[in-house]
């Protein structure tokens, strides 16, 4: 029966009319909703810079891009280099790495930490589990990638007084944030199958050193570019495996400069992600990110010893308007302090202190560079102490029952080899004669008559280079060493590295005087692999 005949008001009708409202409702209720407007793509905008191969013209162009199908790999932000200049300039840069990380993390991009020689330091972190617990994916050679040989420095921005090569990194730098969501891969296939995982199609490479870690490694740009996806460096977050020449005007800044300009004309085009972020809002225009760079950097930590003299160079290439003030007498730098205007001479131990500032305002963190000259080299000793008997030689370890018990792998003090029995051995020298102990340690003698003078040459054993050139060690040792007479500090040495050069003592002795002692102590960090050697050490006699 059709609608319009049933009866309004009849129990036809009202059945009829009941049955259509819940048709109407149940097809109100299944029907799909609306389509919601989806949240705003989220884009960026790089300024690419790259140049003429031939007339290195540079030529800047702009590309648009979803920020959530970009890549930001930090490539061997380390804790360690065998060159203390290196280290410190990755400390540098750790605060302006961070902030970028941050942003593009906030910014919907996915960042990869990527450590390398020291990736498996990281086992059972959720950053490095969840790379390898993605399906292999076979990884495509897309593009052919090569160029001419990229400048290289040598590893070493100590100018000099060269830093001979260690593998003492053992993790990350102790500042650079990881993120929970962030990933850590190690190989070629690890973050080609992140980059499918996430749906990236572009890579921000940032980090050290560049012609070496971020061009050749596997997680290296040149690797991911021939696997097809589109790679930038972001020039103003990266740093090259340095080198420095004062003599000619070579500084590691320029080193760097060289390196960013190879890139642009063979390799990938670079963009300045701060300003990048910038654009975006993401960067604070108040943020003092950069310390004043020094070359070559020694601190307290890690003084540059010297011999003659030493050409100290300041730098901040990010800040290029700003004003470099310095002081020498421990006072913070202001803008009434000397002004910086060409590399700086000591001939002396030096304590720098540097900021920059532009209009009235700082603009660059505060550094410090510690400069240590050495002595005279020693005269070789009338009579040894391997020889003679101590009137008191204690260890690392602990006392019981008035016995020794050393720790660890350390010994009592070994007589004219090192602690651990082998020979005594200081940047890249060995000895024949001397004493090896284990920080902390004291040793007294008896001051015979006719001892004139205390000589000897103090510092790091380097046995931890026979196991793979010191890796995941070298970083550890660290030793103060101090002469004592009849209890009052005579001579003492700065903090002593590995493979630094060994401290000359020389300590004349005066009359009357009973007892020297010969004390090693940790320098500040703990004892952990604190071997050292009092090589060549004695008395000269009275001629």
């Amino acid at each position: 029966m059709p609608w319009t005949s049933v009866r309004r008001g009849s129990p036809l009708c009202r059945v009829a009319r009941t049955t259509w409202f819940a048709a109407s409702l149940l097809l109100l209720l299944t029907a799909p909703l609306p389509a919601q407007p989806s949240p705003a793509t989220q884009m960026v905008e790089l300024e690419l810079r790259s140049r003429d191969p031939e007339s290195g013209i540079i030529r800047r162009t702009r590309e648009r891009v979803d920020a959530s199908r970009v890549g930001v790999i930090a490539v061997d932000v380390w804790n360690w280099h065998w060159c203390k200049t290196a280290t410190m300039r990755v400390d540098a840069f750790v605060p302006r790495i961070n902030e970028a990380l941050a942003a593009a993390r906030s910014h919907g991009m996915t960042v990869m930490l990527c450590p390398s020689d020291v990736v498996d330091q990281y086992g059972g972190h959720p950053q490095r589990e969840r790379v390898l617990a993605l399906p292999g994916i076979e990884v495509p050679d897309s593009v052919s990638v090569s160029c001419p040989p990229v400048p290289d420095a040598g590893g070493c921005a100590c100018g000099q007084e060269r830093c001979a090569g260690n593998y003492g990194w053992d993790g990350m730098h102790p500042d650079l944030v990881i993120g929970p969501d962030d990933w850590m891969p190690d190989t070629r296939a690890e973050v080609y199958a992140i980059c499918q995982e996430r749906r990236l199609t572009h890579l921000i490479y940032l980090g050290f050193h560049t012609q070496v870690c971020l061009l050749g490694k596997p997680m290296g740009l040149k690797a991911m570019k021939s696997a097809g996806l589109q790679c930038v460096l972001a020039r103003d977050m990266t740093d090259a495996h340095p080198g420095y020449d004062p003599d000619r005007g070579f500084t590691p800044d320029q080193n760097t400069e060289q390196v960013v300009e190879h890139f642009e004309k063979y390799l990938a085009p670079t963009i300045h992600f701060q300003n990048e972020l910038e654009k975006l809002g993401l960067w604070k225009s108040d943020f003092v990110a950069d310390p004043v760079r020094i070359a070559p950097w020694g601190t307290d930590q890690r003084p540059h010893l010297f011999e003659k003299d030493v050409v100290v160079t300041l730098s901040a290439p990010l800040q290029a308007d700003a004003s470099i003030h310095y002081t020498l007498d421990g006072s913070a730098p202001t803008p009434s302090s000397p002004l910086y205007s060409a590399p700086l001479t000591f001939f002396a131990s030096t304590r720098l202190r540097s900021a920059a500032f532009f209009r009235g305002q700082q603009v660059c963190r505060g550094s410090v560079g510690t400069f240590v000259r050495l002595g005279a080299m020693p005269d070789a000793p009338d009579v040894h102490l391997g020889d003679l008997q101590p009137m008191r030689s204690v260890g690392f370890g602990h006392t019981h029952g008035g016995v020794m018990r050393y720790a660890g792998d350390a010994q009592a003090a070994q007589e004219d080899r090192s602690n651990r029995g082998g020979a005594i051995r200081i940047n890249r020298r060995s000895y024949d004669r001397g004493i090896g102990v284990h920080a902390p340690s004291a040793m007294d003698y008896a001051i015979e008559p006719g001892y004139q003078r205390f000589v000897a040459l103090a510092g790091i054993d380097e046995h931890l280079l026979d196991r793979s050139h010191g890796s995941n060690l070298a970083r550890y040792p660290s030793v103060c060493f101090k002469v004592l007479i009849d209890g009052q500090e005579v001579a003492a040495s700065p903090v002593m590295r590995i493979q630094a050069p060994a401290w000359r003592f020389s300590v004349d002795i005066p009359p009357n005087a009973r007892r020297i002692s010969l004390i090693t102590m940790d320098g500040g960090d703990g004892s952990r692999e604190d071997f050292a050697d009092w090589a060549d050490a004695g008395f000269v006699l009275v001629k």
